[in-house]
């Protein structure tokens, strides 16, 4: 049997396009995945020890290797998770649609270019 994921809370933020799922699996174990902004890629120095680069997908805010086997494992988990009970019917499809092109950008040749273009891979 399949473990049930369920997304209890979205978060889109207005930095640019970054995106924070909430999720839960097996009723107890919990965590977050960011869709980090891919509209401002403004390559920093990270003069603190925790800067997100944006393009990047985040796990529990820590970046996942791209095209590593745990991105291929947190974008299947999404792609099949349900929403919870606190998440509005109305809400639903747009939300559904969102979540899909994040997937869809993260799993894109573009995303190889924004990791490239921020420093994330050469």
């Amino acid at each position: 049997m399949k473990k049930k994921i369920i997304i209890e809370s979205i978060g889109c933020w207005m930095d640019g396009g970054t995106v924070t799922l909430k999720m839960k699996k097996e009723e107890s174990i919990f965590y977050e995945v960011d869709f980090l902004q891919k509209a401002l890629l403004e390559k920093s120095t990270r003069e603190i020890e925790y800067k997100p680069i944006p393009g990047s997908l985040l796990i529990n805010g820590k970046e996942v290797e791209i095209r590593s086997a745990l991105e291929k494992e947190i974008l299947s988990e999404i792609r099949v998770a349900e929403f919870g009970s606190k998440i509005k019917e109305d809400e639903k499809v747009h939300l559904k649609k969102m979540i899909s092109e994040c997937i869809e950008f993260v799993e894109s040749e573009d995303y190889i270019l924004v990791a490239k273009k921020v420093g994330r891979i050469k």
